[in-house]
């Protein structure tokens, strides 16, 4: 056999030989009867599942909006009752009812302190309340306080009682210091009222008398008809151009021309037992006496008439 034919057949048997090979892999697997029922129904799940996808509605895509935040609230806080307020249209007014403590010309150690109470009353409309002071007007403020808030509400028509701390004053001599209201608004209202104390000498009395002409007074007791044995002067009256205080029993006189005397002053100065003649001396002139019973004092000539004489006196004790 030559080699030609030789190679011919050996292909041809290559060719036979990988045909069979294919042919035994296209052949088909015995299959277990379960494995073939399950593999049927799984298809048949399969298609009913992709018939009913196909039959369900396309639901619609909706467009992305904004998120809505939500609402930012205020923080939480307490809420205050606001203090009573003035009725609108309402008025401020107060009245001076009594000195409590310390009347009037009370006689204070020199740098002594004191309580100065007064008792007052709301006559306006307006209710009174912790945003009102009670200020310092004028005068001496003796220590004390320019303002302070009144304590509690007062209705109108009621009363309330009033203190401010206060120091007599290092001088001898009277000292007084005015007070009054202040409201809310910081308007002062109302009456004034006042403190006033004497540092250094006790006083015997003070108070205010009339006399009438021709008639005698007495200054240790303030009686402007006195009898014989108490007085201490004289209102003469000679005429309308002649009318003269004489002193009595041994008291005596002198015009002061430098403001206010104290005790010191009148004690110190240089009285006489001679006439004065009122007509000499103008209202509001002041002269020291020393009185029969040796008391030194101070007097005013508050007012004068063609028959009167107004007389405004303080009388020390010896």
């Amino acid at each position: 056999m030559n080699t030609r034919v030789f190679y011919r057949r050996l292909a041809a048997l290559s060719m036979l030989s990988l045909a069979m090979l294919l042919a035994a892999c296209n052949a088909p697997i015995s299959q277990n009867p379960q494995d073939v029922y399950g593999t049927a129904a799984a298809q048949t799940v399969s298609a009913q599942l992709t018939l009913a996808f196909a039959a369900s509605p396309t639901l619609p895509v909706l467009p992305a909006t904004s998120t809505l935040a939500p609402p930012t609230l205020p923080p939480a806080t307490s809420t205050s009752v606001p203090p009573p307020t003035a009725t609108p249209g309402c008025t401020d007014d107060s009245d001076f009812v009594s000195d409590v403590t310390i009347p009037d010309n009370t006689n204070e150690a020199a740098g002594a302190d004191f309580t100065k109470t007064w008792r007052l009353r709301n006559s306006g409309t307006c209710t009174w309340t912790s945003d009102y002071d009670i200020v310092f007007f004028d005068g001496n403020i003796m220590g004390g306080p320019t303002s302070d808030n009144l304590p509690g509400s007062v209705a109108p028509g009621n009363t309330i009682d009033l203190s401010v701390d206060l120091t007599a004053p290092s001088s001898n001599g009277t000292h007084k210091g005015r007070w009054q209201l202040r409201n809310a608004r910081g308007v002062l209202f109302g009456s004034i009222f006042f403190v006033q104390i004497v540092v250094g000498a006790e006083i015997h009395l003070t108070d205010k008398m009339t006399v009438d002409a021709s008639f005698h007074f007495d200054l240790d007791e303030g009686d402007p008809t006195a009898s014989s044995a108490d007085k201490d002067a004289w209102y003469h009256k000679v005429s309308d151009a002649e009318q003269y205080l004489e002193p009595e029993n041994g008291a005596k006189f002198k015009e002061w021309n430098d403001g206010v005397p104290s005790y010191d002053d009148c004690a110190d100065v240089s009285l006489s037992s001679d006439p004065i003649n009122f007509n000499d001396i103008p209202e509001g002139s002041i002269l020291c006496y020393r009185t029969n019973e040796g008391r030194y004092g101070r007097v005013e000539i508050e007012d004068k008439t063609t028959n009167t004489v107004r007389l405004d006196f303080r009388t020390w004790e010896d």
